[in-house]
């Protein structure tokens, strides 16, 4: 394989949780950084394969998922021997993609729904195996982010159920992980999760916030990590 390191510009990413194929088996793995053409990609098990000269990658992003039909490019192999983080070319980018990397220029997210920040509902979040205690600081009616998360909880889980605290009652609704940044040296995770079926209370919700807030804001992709990590 050619090193072929990438000459446009790439953007750094909140570690977007992925999945990448490579004919033979598929593996959970983080986009680390993204351009129009490429994609960087981490913690990739050993026994995938980039002898490969096609694979498949699905980006969770906060936006939407991408489904990606990629080219390796180089390999790096972590010291340890147990992972490799592998930058790969997008053969022949689809629209939506290259919309989300501009999107990036500007240095925001293109979420379908607006951010609001919400001061620091409670929630319980369930990965299937146990249940913990979660601040949500910022939703959207496709999304929010919690924080304070305990380290133990796994984000690897395809789908997850939340109880959010709401002022009116609590909100049970369904989401997956998309991104999960580790703060307070190790103690806890902040995760940014994508809600695909938001149930109507939910909506309901976010509409009384909307009309309570003038200002609403996006959550700025480098505004994500200024928590101590």
């Amino acid at each position: 394989m050619v090193d072929e390191r990438r000459k446009s510009e790439r953007f750094q990413t909140p570690d977007l949780k992925s999945s990448i194929s490579d004919g033979k088996s598929a593996f959970l793995v983080v986009v680390e950084d993204i351009s129009k053409t490429g994609v960087g990609v981490s913690q990739i098990p050993a026994g995938f394969d980039e002898t490969v000269h096609k694979c498949l990658v699905t980006v969770n992003s906060p936006m939407e998922d991408f489904k990606l039909n990629l080219s390796p490019r180089w390999v790096d192999l972590a010291s340890d021997g147990k992972y490799k983080r592998i930058g790969f070319q997008i053969d022949n980018p689809p629209a939506k993609w290259l919309k989300f990397v501009e999107g990036m220029t500007s240095g925001k997210t293109q979420r379908t729904g607006d951010r609001l920040k919400t001061l620091a509902l409670m929630s319980m979040v369930s990965d299937g195996k146990s249940t913990y205690m979660g601040i949500v600081e910022e939703i959207s009616e496709d999304g929010l982010r919690l924080t304070q998360v305990p380290t133990d909880f796994d984000d690897t889980t395809g789908k997850c159920t939340a109880v959010v605290q709401g002022p009116n009652g609590d909100l049970n609704i369904s989401m997956h992980p998309c991104w999960v940044k580790s703060t307070n040296k190790g103690m806890y995770k902040t995760i940014g999760f994508q809600i695909k079926n938001p149930p109507s209370r939910w909506q309901e919700f976010i509409k009384e916030l909307e009309k309570e807030s003038g200002d609403l804001s996006f959550l700025l992709l480098g505004d994500d990590f200024d928590e101590e990590g």
